[in-house]
């Protein structure tokens, strides 16, 4: 199946390419790539607290970030889950999505909490809030942000394979190729160490 017939890969890409930019932000705020011109960034020295201002900007990036990432692999029926739609258009690559979503898999629950009462839609109490933090007691963010990578890999893997192949283009196609398998070898990687 051709990429650009099926209507949920052509939203899920709109959304896919939203979440790759709010990646680069958050990315190029850890590395410092980008410094905000406004608020402060979390950062440790020692024990001391350097430039941490109330409410850090890398802070509000990394809820927008989790919360964004959720709408890609919402398991609801009604929702958008791109493991779905690439299995759909890509079913010989199931391998490898299975590989990256058995990454996914074990705090998505915690992350649709988190996207819930944190990071999109929000609380009126304090304790209603609180289960979003859930997510950091089981999984650390290095865990959630890898995991990530891996899916931002993947799928960027699967849409440019689709393009090089009605491109005709057999050296990308072979480059593609390549990112699809460091994902799922990434993946599984990460779920032995686990």
């Amino acid at each position: 199946m051709n990429a650009t017939e099926h209507e949920e890969l052509r939203i899920f890409v709109e959304r896919f390419l939203h979440f790759m930019n709010l990646w680069t932000i958050y990315k190029d705020m850890l590395t410092e790539h980008y410094r905000p011109s406004y608020g402060g960034m979390m950062r440790e020295l020692g024990s001391e607290p350097i430039d941490n201002k109330k409410w850090p900007v890398d802070m509000t990036m990394m809820f927008v970030l989790y919360a964004y990432f959720y709408s890609l692999v919402e398991d609801s029926d009604d929702g958008l889950n791109g493991f779905r739609v690439w299995r759909e258009v890509w079913p010989q690559e199931k391998a490898a999505i299975d590989a990256v979503e058995g990454r996914v898999a074990p705090f998505r629950d915690r992350l649709r909490v988190f996207r819930n009462r944190l990071g999109f839609h929000g609380s009126r109490t304090r304790s209603h809030e609180a289960a979003a933090f859930g997510l950091f007691d089981k999984h650390t963010g290095t865990e959630i942000y890898e995991t990530m990578r891996l899916f931002k890999h993947l799928g960027a893997g699967l849409l440019g394979l689709d393009r090089a192949t009605v491109q005709n283009n057999p050296l990308e196609q072979q480059q593609y190729r390549q990112w699809i398998d460091e994902a799922a070898s990434g993946a599984r990687a990460l779920a032995q160490t686990a």
